[in-house]
């Protein structure tokens, strides 16, 4: 599972992106990864959590989207590539 949101603030001139991506390892373990920082500038940061349950990691998933959305985020459509 995979979203991408984005937020545009024209007053400050600050473009940020966060896509969140919930997979599993080759372990079994659950990894939920987030990548953030501006648009169309260097920088960045990539974090990543484990879980040993999916429950756990949609709840962790559904936290950070729900965070996100709250300070301004807007989710955006996202086509995976193709194999």
């Amino acid at each position: 599972m995979q979203t991408r949101l984005e937020k545009f603030d024209y007053v400050d001139g600050r473009h940020r992106y966060c896509i969140l991506r919930l997979s599993q390892t080759l372990f079994g373990e659950w990894c939920l990864e987030q990548a953030k920082g501006p648009i169309g500038a260097p920088g960045g940061q990539e974090s990543r959590a484990y879980f040993l349950q999916q429950q756990e990691a949609q709840q962790g998933f559904d936290a950070q989207r729900d965070a996100l959305l709250k300070r301004g985020f807007v989710p955006l459509p996202v086509q995976l590539g193709l194999l």
